[in-house]
């Protein structure tokens, strides 16, 4: 320890719990205007689609927990992703998960700009989330042995948690939610 200064050990412990704040509290903002915007399209869906009436406290407090469930979702997928090597779980080296199923892949989409109508308005992260969803849920091919999966590529064992069951979201499972939407959370 320098006799004049603080020690390195100190400097990093201070700076790291000040990066902490910072993301914590960008995250907490984050997390809030994604609530927002799911929720809000969730209401924009039911009464376009369905033309209901969406008010009441009631409802809200259902939605904004219904969104909150949608984010740990996604929030849940990411971290389990990216430590793959760790958790053993997501499949990441399986190129046929990585590329046609992770939210990695999906990210990646999300990141290009929507230039057409239909690639605004449409609903292909939903069902890629949707998709996804699922396959956590109910998992894939994890009846079989590694040996056996032969040309499926990869297997997922299935994860039956209340995190991503569909009962849980009733109201947002009877919604579609558009790409610029999701592009915006994802």
């Amino acid at each position: 320890c320098p006799h004049d200064q603080v020690s390195l050990l100190d400097r990093l412990d201070e700076n790291s719990h000040k990066h902490a704040f910072a993301v914590s509290e960008d995250l907490k903002y984050a997390a809030r205007e994604a609530v927002e915007l799911i929720g809000n399209e969730a209401v924009w869906y039911l009464r376009e689609h369905f033309k209901e009436k969406i008010y009441g406290k009631d409802l809200a407090g259902e939605l904004t927990r219904e969104c909150l469930r949608y984010l740990y979702r996604l929030l849940f997928l990411f971290y389990v992703e990216a430590r793959d090597e760790e958790l053993g779980y997501a499949p990441m080296k399986s190129e046929e998960y990585r590329t046609g199923y992770s939210l990695e892949s999906l990210r990646e989409i999300a990141e290009r700009e929507l230039e057409t109508e239909e690639d605004h308005n449409g609903y292909f992260l939903h069902h890629s989330l949707q998709t996804l969803f699922r396959l956590i849920r109910e998992g894939w091919l994890s009846q079989f042995k590694p040996a056996q999966i032969g040309d499926y590529g990869f297997q997922m064992s299935p994860l039956q948690c209340d995190l991503f069951d569909p009962a849980r979201t009733p109201l947002l499972f009877r919604v579609r939610l558009r790409n610029h939407v999701l592009q915006r959370v994802i």
